[in-house]
């Protein structure tokens, strides 16, 4: 897997502030879906008085936190592929099967996208039982992320046809380039 610095390329530092929103926004909703529980079991264990639909907004965090997520790892090229098999074909096969595949990604993501848009509109008057949130929340969180992930497979594309490296890096993700001063028997 080749990826290349997120500030590299032009589409990607402009994307780079949309891509550090959805990084960002997944691990707050990772913090709370693992806080709520928790405090769940604080709330009735120690006080006795459980909160009502704790469980509810977990499970509406943790889809937020996979929706949210998903446009990251396919820019990251986090995604499962079959890059070691594809890699023992010829290189010209190689460039075609990495078109192709990013060419059906964004297409496969915008009818999602729209696949979701529509249940939106279908849903505007359904909401969860107990705490009442609209089901357009939760797919709108998918719509969004869809959208997001479609444009990722786009740029994508456009790298593929380029022969550009089709996967980023975040600054944050690199290795220190100086040494840290470990003791010797941590040195590799």
């Amino acid at each position: 897997m080749t990826s290349v610095d997120s500030r590299t390329y032009a589409i990607d530092r402009a994307v780079e502030p949309v891509r550090w929103l959805f990084r960002w926004g997944s691990l707050a909703m990772l913090i709370a879906m693992v806080s709520l529980p928790f405090i769940q079991v604080v709330s009735r264990e120690i006080f006795a008085t459980p909160i009502i639909g704790v469980e509810e907004l977990a499970r509406f965090m943790l889809i937020c936190a996979v929706f949210l997520a998903l446009p990251y790892v396919i820019s990251a090229g986090a995604n499962i592929r079959m890059e070691e098999i594809v890699s023992m074909l010829p290189g010209g096969v190689v460039r075609a099967a990495k078109i192709f595949g990013a060419i059906a990604a964004t297409a496969t993501f915008a009818a999602i996208t729209l696949a979701s848009f529509v249940a939106i509109g279908g849903n505007l008057d359904n909401s969860t039982p107990t705490l009442g949130i609209p089901y357009w929340i939760f797919l709108g969180a998918a719509c969004v992320s869809f959208a997001m992930s479609t444009l990722e497979c786009a740029i994508q594309t456009a790298k593929a046809i380029q022969g550009r490296p089709l996967y980023v890096s975040f600054p944050q993700e690199h290795e220190p380039e100086d040494e840290l001063d470990l003791p010797d028997e941590m040195k590799h």
